[in-house]
């Protein structure tokens, strides 16, 4: 796989998952900040990972943009990426996608950047097994969008670290796969298995 040039806009427990996985396991480059310039979680991935802080500028100039942030945080994130035509890949931590007919996070992503191509993956999966895939099979990334070139684009991107890229339809499955993902907690507490549970689609024959 080429070289991308990869920004993450988000530096909490997901964000940083991803900037760990993608500075550790591959030879893109790659840029990280927090929901503030400067913020404490950035400044703690810069040091451990020795990766550059993103500026407005490196964002536009990015590849690929991963959107991290909590619900509240989408119109801030969207607004510093105003005017961005490369990839937006959206990552859902919200609680509360999908209820009382809220949409999901890629989709108001979508909404706010109308030049940006959004792709929505990575969003039914524990931090936990992001920083560390495990041996035991592997855990499938649902990859939604409209467009087919950027799907394979974030796809390549999911295998190369250590997970299956798995085509999950337009981004209005978004909705469902960010579902997923708050359906993933419930089990982590109820199940047994903790934050190491997983989702791997396979054809039963």
């Amino acid at each position: 796989m080429k070289a991308l040039n990869i920004s993450i806009l988000g530096t909490g427990d997901m964000g940083g998952a991803i900037a760990t996985a993608i500075s550790r396991r591959t030879r893109h480059l790659l840029r990280v900040r927090g929901s503030q310039p400067g913020s404490a979680s950035a400044r703690r991935l810069i040091d451990e990972l020795g990766v550059a802080e993103a500026t407005d500028q490196d964002f536009l100039a990015s590849d690929i943009v991963f959107v991290v942030v909590p619900a509240a945080a989408i119109e801030q994130a969207a607004a510093i990426l105003n005017n961005y035509r490369g990839i937006v890949v959206a990552v859902s931590v919200s609680g509360s996608v999908g209820q009382d007919g809220l949409p999901s996070a890629a989709a108001r992503m979508a909404a706010l950047l109308p030049d940006a191509t959004l792709v929505s993956a990575f969003t039914s999966i524990w931090s936990n097994v992001i920083r560390e895939p495990g041996r035991s099979g592997k855990t499938s990334v649902f990859v939604c969008s409209d467009e087919d070139n950027a799907k394979d684009v974030v796809s390549g991107l999911a295998n190369e670290l250590g997970f299956e890229p798995v085509n999950g339809g337009k981004l209005a499955m978004a909705l469902y796969a960010e579902m997923m993902g708050i359906f993933a907690v419930r089990l982590a507490i109820d199940s047994g298995y903790g934050r190491k549970i997983s989702f791997h689609a396979f054809r039963a024959e």
